[in-house]
């Protein structure tokens, strides 16, 4: 081989692993921006339910009873990791990486068709699940009364929770009146259960500063929220943010969707 064509070789092939070197560099930039945008942009999908009844066509609180065990069939099915408010929140406080297809499951207001439909799924399958409770109401028409409340906190899987006592815009309250609904529900669910209820929710998700400092005082270990909004802290275990399920999920793509650690971030970006 002649030495111009032996250089036209060599220079052939620097070009190709300058290019090579080059594609290669971009891959791995490529794959660290990725990872870096799933891990910032995955939240713990914790599902706020209301109400499971037949209602659903009126109203966006409410899910169908067969809506709902098919929801929870496909959690079972594609073997999605069900785990207690609790434990969600633990993992938060201590900043542990979250398994994927990890899912929280959380009911708001406490009301009797929780106990009649969503219940005995909870029990089939064994997925812990917690339900907030507004005391005031326990025991009224249309409501859980203490012996069913009682029923799912000895359950083992239902953890009960408190939606204050009189579901009340908590930022428009005075000190006085917002120990009150806090401390006041907590005691009697204590009381009436003979366990702690140490998880909170915020009516019509509304909180401030002053209220989650109430929460702290008064011995609440955690507390969630609605959607606190794009730049809220994801870490904050005081207004941990939830993914409403309402009838749209009853297509089980939108559902999948939800359950997958980034509907939150698609909802916020959405919405800005």
């Amino acid at each position: 081989m002649s030495k111009k064509k032996r250089h036209r070789k060599q220079r052939r092939g620097g070009i190709g692993r300058y290019v090579f070197t080059t594609v290669g560099i971009i891959a791995v930039v490529v794959a660290i921006t990725a990872f870096v945008f799933v891990k910032a942009a995955y939240v713990v999908p914790v599902l706020m339910y209301h109400s499971i009844d037949y209602n659903d066509k009126a109203t966006k609180l409410s899910v169908s009873p067969d809506s709902f065990a098919r929801q929870m069939e496909f959690l079972h099915k594609n073997h999605y990791n069900v785990v207690s408010l609790e434990k969600a929140a633990a993992g938060i406080r201590r900043g542990e990486k979250t398994p994927p297809k990890t899912v929280v499951i959380t009911f708001d207001d406490g009301f009797y068709n929780n106990y009649r439909y969503a219940y005995p799924v909870l029990k089939k399958y064994k997925f812990p699940a917690t339900i907030f409770v507004i005391t005031d109401e326990i025991g009224k028409a249309g409501w859980m009364d203490w012996k069913e409340l009682e029923e799912m906190s000895d359950s083992g899987i239902i953890s009960i929770g408190s939606h204050t006592k009189s579901h009340l815009w908590l930022p428009s309250l005075d000190a006085k009146k917002l120990e009150d609904e806090l401390a006041g529900s907590k005691k009697v669910l204590e009381e009436r259960l003979g366990r702690k209820a140490d998880e909170f929710c915020y009516p019509m998700g509304a909180f401030d500063r002053k209220v989650q400092d109430a929460l702290r005082k008064t011995g609440y270990s955690c507390a969630v929220a609605t959607n606190p909004g794009r730049f809220y802290p994801v870490d904050d275990i005081y207004a941990i943010k939830r993914v409403r399920i309402s009838r749209t999920s009853d297509n089980l793509f939108i559902f999948w969707i939800e359950t997958s650690g980034f509907y939150t971030w698609i909802k916020e970006h959405r919405d800005e």
